[in-house]
């Protein structure tokens, strides 16, 4: 299985803790949240990574060593996530792959867990059941369990709980997504969130979701999030869950 990290934001909502260096870069106290991304998939058995940059791109590819390859996404300002998903497809387009953005903590076991959750399942979608605020991207869902949409924005209805922005894509899975993608692509342009290209997806064939309640999991948008990435992670590292290298 390959792997695709989005490392490519301008990490705007992190104050000055973003504004000098790329927020993937930003340090848990031994390691940075890409540099724990980048082991998690390599414990995990995913043996060719692709990391997408931007912002920072020369410190992010430097940090990346001979890791992963690099894939420079010149446009991230304008065309964000979508737009280095794009530039992915040639490489990715009919092989499993896993997908990921740079900007949270989690540790190996609960990557474990995701991946081999439901194996035959062509695209799988991580979802950390919780209460959501107004910047999670949110899975709805209705009365029978049956998804309604993702997306930031605040609807009325019953929320299953947040995309963590993590999906597993099989061989066929990952054919069917950027058939969809090209598709959403020639209507919408690559403007947008990867959920609008899932919801999309979603009206011709299944996503399956994983669902996990274990919160061992951080995204950091703001600096009390890095504050509690960096107590998970020494928390792992000290703990009985530190697996060595």
């Amino acid at each position: 299985m390959k792997g695709l990290i989005a490392a490519a934001g301008l990490s705007a909502r992190l104050q000055d803790l973003g504004d000098r260096q790329n927020k993937t870069l930003l340090d848990l106290g031994g390691d940075t949240l890409l540099g724990n991304i980048l082991n998690q998939f390599q414990r995990a058995g995913v043996d060719e990574i692709y990391v997408v940059v931007g912002f920072d791109a020369l410190a992010v590819r430097t940090h990346c060593h001979q890791r992963a390859s690099c894939i420079l996404n010149p446009f991230f300002e304008h065309y964000g996530i979508l737009g280095s998903i794009w530039l992915a497809r040639p490489l990715l387009a009919g092989v499993p792959f896993l997908f990921t953005t740079g900007d949270h903590f989690f540790g190996l076991s609960r990557l474990q867990t995701f991946l081999n959750d439901q194996p035959t399942a062509d695209v799988l979608v991580d979802v950390e059941l919780k209460p959501c605020d107004d910047e999670d991207m949110k899975i709805y869902v209705n009365r029978h369990g049956a998804l309604q949409t993702i997306t930031k924005t605040v609807l009325k209805g019953t929320v299953l709980g947040e995309f963590t922005g993590t999906v597993r894509f099989s061989a066929e899975g990952s054919r069917q997504f950027f058939d969809t993608f090209e598709r959403y692509a020639w209507q919408h342009g690559i403007q947008g969130y990867l959920a609008d290209v899932l919801c999309a997806h979603h009206r011709r064939w299944e996503l399956a979701f994983h669902l996990s309640n274990d919160h061992q999991r951080v995204e950091v948008d703001f600096p009390c999030d890095l504050a509690k990435a960096r107590s998970l992670y020494q928390e792992m590292e000290s703990g009985p869950m530190k697996i060595a290298n």
